[in-house]
């Protein structure tokens, strides 16, 4: 009898661990279910960044890419060929208006000029006895004409070979400072070698374009600031010129203006960023552009009230690098989503990780 009462005894045993390892959960209290429903549930917080919206001033800017020229520039070179006698200039250095810096030999143009010079003067004593005997009717009028055309013929040609001589003189057109040289004493040139350049930077000017559909925005007498790519400051620059047409293919109208370059820092070719200021709006409401979420026929924002993120519908003004404003939906004072909004729905418990005041 104690024999099968040990065995029913084994059986109910190994039937309640069977059991047990088949459904575990059946002994368990119903506590801790409760207590894991509880921490899940604190769980499906959404954690978001947050601005507190405010009025500002809205500074409505376009970028716009422009170059920088020289005020004056030019390609130093001979109206004659010829072979350089002197150069009278250092590479780099400042100029002034005039000065001379290359001579070409010109030894077969001054010995011709000489020679005018000598019938020149024996011509116009020739001139002066037809003159006195004219006077005296010893000689006719023809006689007389024929050596004051002599006189003025070879005066003629005095001119146009001293203007000759002078095409050898190379002169600086205005001030400024040369560039590299290319050429040395001794070398032959010609109308087409390229000797140096020379550059007038202040002021400078900054050459760019402008949509059409801001071209009314842009007129003579304008400032512009810029900055180059070489530095970060900002600089003024004054609209002198305007092209009076946009052009057909770009659709841009093409402008000029003006910038003090005293110490020549910035430097013609460079690139620039230019500001132009469209208009600057008072108590306008900018929110960043991750804030806005698109709809079939609008945008979105979410407004975090008493832990809770809700959908509000917007309008939208004009749009910055990184920020839009908002005309209708939201108010100074409102806490906007501005990060983790794709994951938000209505209604959706939110916990705020960043709040941007």
């Amino acid at each position: 009898m104690n024999k099968i009462i040990t065995r029913i005894i084994a059986s109910i045993a190994v039937l309640a661990i069977i059991i047990y390892l088949i459904f575990p959960n059946i002994f368990t209290s119903e506590e801790k279910p409760k207590k894991e429903a509880q921490t899940t549930t604190g769980n499906n917080k959404i954690a978001i960044d947050a601005q507190i919206v405010k009025y500002e001033t809205f500074k409505n800017d376009i970028v716009l890419t422009g170059s920088l020229l020289a005020n004056e520039s030019v390609q130093l070179a001979s109206e004659i060929s010829g072979k350089i006698d002197n150069i009278y200039f250092k590479e780099g250095e400042f100029v002034k208006e005039g000065k001379l810096l290359v001579q070409t030999n010109v030894a077969d143009l001054q010995a011709n000029l000489q020679r005018l010079q000598y019938t020149a003067k024996l011509n116009a004593q020739t001139e002066q006895r037809q003159k006195q005997l004219l006077e005296k009717e010893a000689i006719s009028k023809e006689e007389y004409d024929i050596a004051f055309t002599n006189l003025k013929t070879t005066q003629a040609e005095i001119d146009a070979l001293e203007a000759e001589i002078d095409k050898s003189r190379i002169r600086a057109p205005f001030s400024g400072y040369i560039g590299l040289r290319y050429v040395s004493v001794g070398s032959y040139i010609t109308p087409s070698s390229q000797i140096a350049s020379l550059y007038n930077v202040n002021p400078i000017k900054i050459e760019f374009s402008v949509p059409s559909r801001y071209s009314a925005l842009v007129k003579k007498g304008s400032n512009i600031t810029f900055s180059s790519e070489a530095e970060n400051e900002e600089r003024e620059a004054k609209v002198y010129a305007i092209e009076p047409q946009i052009d057909p293919v770009t659709r841009t109208l093409s402008a000029r203006a003006q910038a003090p370059n005293p110490n020549n820092t910035l430097i013609p070719g460079q690139f620039i960023r230019i500001n132009l200021s469209l208009e600057n709006r008072e108590n306008a409401i900018l929110v960043p552009t991750t804030a806005i979420m698109p709809k079939a026929d609008g945008h979105t924002v979410f407004i975090i009230k008493e832990g809770r993120a809700h959908l509000k519908d917007v309008e939208l003004g004009a749009r910055t690098a990184n920020r839009v404003e908002i005309l209708k939906g939201i108010a100074q004072g409102d806490t906007v989503a501005i990060a983790g909004v794709p994951q938000l729905k209505d209604r959706a418990e939110i916990e705020i990780k960043k709040l941007e005041k």
